[in-house]
Order: C-alpha cells, then sequence, then structure tokens
C-alpha cells in the first residue's frame, strides 16, 4: 500500500512539472522563436534580406536626385499595343471633388523624364496592368507593393518600363524587368502599411533621365508641405501623363494621407516636392485612394534602408 501510495505521489510530480513546461511553451533546451520582421526585403526568386543590420540609426535619411542628361537617343513612335487599349488597374485611387490633374506635355523635362510607365503581365490571367513607377538610380525604380506582387496572381511574370513615355512617343526607349523585390508585411501579411517595392531593369535609363531624390520626414511632420503625385492614369490615354499639386493632409506612421488626385494605374506614382536642400525628392509612394483622400507609403528609415538595398543590388 505504502509502495503504491509514493508511486502515485512521483507520478502526479512527474505530471506537473510536464504540464508546467508545456504551458510555458518553451520545450526542454530550446527557446522561443522571434517574431519575423515585416521588413525583410524578398524577390521573385527566393531570395530574402534583413536591410535594417548594420544600419545606423539617424533622425533624417536622404538620397539625392540626379538630372540625367537629357538626350533623347531612342525616340520610338509605336502607339498603343492591342493589350493596352484594355489595360487594367489593380488598386482604386480617387478624384476628389473636382478633377483638377493636368496633362504634362513636356515629358522629357526633369523630372517627368523620370517617372516611368509600367505595363505588367501575372501568371495565370491573359490581361496587362498598368502601374507608375519612379528611377532612384541609373537601373532601379520605385513602384507598389501590389505592382510587383499582386495577391490574385502572385509575382509578376513580366514588367515592361518606358520612362517618360508620351502617348505613342517612348524619348528613351523602353525597359525589360529582370527582378521584382517587396517585404514580407505586404507578399505574405498582405498589409498595406508595407505596400511597396522595386524593379530592376535590363538597362541603365536612370544615366540619361535621371532620378528622383528620396527621403524620411522624422524631423518635422509633412503634413501640410505641398505635394505632387505623378503618373500615368488609365482613366485617360494610356501612355499620357498626368500630375496634380497639393499639401499633405496628415502624417501617419506608416502613411501619408492627401487630397491629389489620382486614378487607377497611377500606383507606385512618387509622392514628391521640390526640396530647397535636396531638389525633387520622393517621400511616399502612391498606393490607393478612397473617396476622401488618397494614400501612400511614407519613406520610413525602414523604407529608406530596403530602397537602398535594392538600388545596390
Amino acid at each position: 500500500m505504502k509502495l503504491v501510495l509514493i508511486f502515485k505521489k512521483q507520478w502526479f510530480v512527474y505530471l506537473t512539472v510536464l504540464c508546467l513546461a508545456l504551458a510555458a511553451a518553451v520545450p526542454f533546451g530550446a527557446r522561443a522563436q522571434a517574431a519575423e520582421n515585416p521588413q525583410t526585403s524578398v524577390s521573385n526568386i527566393g531570395e530574402e534580406a534583413d536591410a535594417s543590420k548594420n544600419q545606423t540609426s539617424k533622425s533624417e535619411q536622404v538620397s539625392a536626385p540626379y538630372e540625367g542628361t537629357g538626350k533623347t537617343s531612342k525616340s520610338l513612335f509605336g502607339g498603343q499595343t492591342e493589350l493596352e487599349k484594355n489595360i487594367q488597374t489593380l488598386q482604386p485611387s480617387s478624384i476628389i471633388g473636382t478633377d483638377e490633374r493636368t496633362r504634362i506635355s513636356s515629358t522629357t523635362s526633369f523630372p517627368y523624364r523620370a517617372t516611368v510607365q509600367l505595363s505588367i503581365k501575372y501568371p495565370n490571367t491573359s490581361s496587362t496592368y498598368g502601374c507608375t513607377g519612379f528611377l532612384v538610380n541609373p537601373n532601379t525604380v520605385v513602384t507598389a507593393g501590389h505592382c510587383v506582387y499582386s495577391q490574385d496572381h502572385g509575382w509578376a511574370s513580366t514588367i515592361t518600363a518606358a520612362p517618360g513615355r508620351n502617348d505613342s512617343s517612348y524619348p528613351y526607349g523602353t525597359y525589360a524587368g529582370t527582378m521584382f523585390y517587396s517585404v514580407k508585411g505586404w507578399t505574405e501579411n498582405k498589409n498595406t502599411n508595407y505596400d511597396y517595392g522595386a524593379i530592376k531593369l535590363n538597362g541603365s535609363p536612370g544615366n540619361t533621365v535621371g532620378w528622383y531624390g528620396y527621403r524620411t520626414t522624422n524631423s518635422s511632420s509633412p503634413a501640410g508641405l505641398s505635394s505632387s503625385v505623378t503618373g500615368f492614369p488609365c482613366d485617360k490615354t494610356f501612355g499620357t501623363m498626368w500630375s496634380d499639386t497639393k499639401p499633405i493632409r496628415s502624417a501617419e506612421t506608416y502613411k501619408l494621407t492627401y487630397t491629389t488626385d489620382t486614378y487607377g494605374c497611377q500606383s507606385g506614382s512618387p509622392v514628391y516636392r521640390n526640396y530647397s536642400d535636396t531638389g525633387q525628392t520622393a517621400i511616399a509612394i502612391h498606393t490607393n485612394g478612397g473617396s476622401s483622400y488618397n494614400l501612400g507609403t511614407r519613406v520610413t528609415n525602414d523604407v529608406f534602408n530596403n530602397i537602398q538595398y535594392w538600388a545596390n543590388q
């Protein structure tokens, strides 16, 4: 009888220890797994990188613009393709009240020539989708994350980029995307706070057309500052460039909001202003809109670091 009581007592102690270990969710000799960083860079070929590693904390980060040579050595006149006549948009954007967009006819002027019209194809669909992007170095175009990675279709299969396009005129030719980037917060979590990405090109048009600067706005809020959104909307003749300029409505942690008029296919447009110290500089990437305002992914330290990482690849 005594042996039975001892056995029961030992068994009870063993079960108690086991239950406590399971409740703590820590296997014997193992550590809990750290949460995944939504700003981790990912590519269409499966490469991952943490661009924030070894980065020093700065109150403000700035990458300067470059005007390029502006020479139009590749004047091509191709007209709209049959696919572009039925161009599709990926995200809604809005005209807030009266449409105050103006057409940019001088697309070979800076910074307009560094603004890029994008024609995108995805797997398992015959449709062609339109977006906008902007050069940030000789061969890197920044755009919205949903332009390179669709939540419905996955990574883009092909992207054709036309800097400074003007209707049927391609003053700087066209380039093919060779590598596409975004971050896990968008591709895995579908979180619009991380809706941004980039495209590497099979050439270096930035040496000719130049590129936009980009900067963080940590030291002072950009709310109230005048800014422009320039791109290639699909409610107009496709391939024509349009722009609107209005003050930033609000500055949130991950987003800037504005009543600047935009439309579908302008996703990825630069939200920029002409700073006295840095010139034509993007502070957000236009992504989508609603009935009262439009939104762009704010250039935070993490966004800045990823853009620099992609530009250096």
